[in-house]
């Protein structure tokens, strides 16, 4: 997916977001459940051969509070690793496996989600963004 087409599908998701009222005062903060696919691409760019793998979505949204609850389906033909550091989420994926992973009580930011196993330029990295709760 082009750089220009994911920022904008991302700006588009936290435009609808923001215009959704947050929980009210007292009710209990729900889960976002995510299903993440782990896909690994294969692309010839000026005559080189090159691989990928991206997280589908890459970008995940949430409320401060929020539990996220992400389920990470690996469909690379190797393992591949799931981490978002600020919350010690750190895990190996086997090849065709799923794993899930939950996250409670998030805090406003934005925060990266990337695999600890390889490097930023085969393995693309995704955002957990956390709004503050109006």
């Amino acid at each position: 997916m082009g750089e220009v087409l994911r920022r904008t599908l991302v700006a588009a998701t936290l435009a609808m977001l923001v215009a959704v009222a947050g929980a009210p005062a007292g009710a209990a903060a729900p889960e976002r459940v995510y299903t993440v696919t782990q896909k690994f691409w294969k692309a010839t760019v000026a005559g080189v051969s090159t691989i990928a793998v991206t997280n589908l979505p890459a970008d995940l949204i949430a409320y401060e509070g929020d539990t996220v609850v992400v389920t990470v389906r690996n469909e690379s033909p190797i393992p591949e690793g799931f981490s978002v550091d600020a919350y010690g989420v750190r895990g190996v994926i086997p090849s065709r496996q799923t794993q899930t992973f939950r996250i409670a009580r998030v805090r406003p930011g934005a925060y990266v989600i990337y695999c600890q196993l390889h490097p930023y330029s085969v393995h693309y990295p995704g955002t957990l963004l956390v709004l503050p709760r109006r």
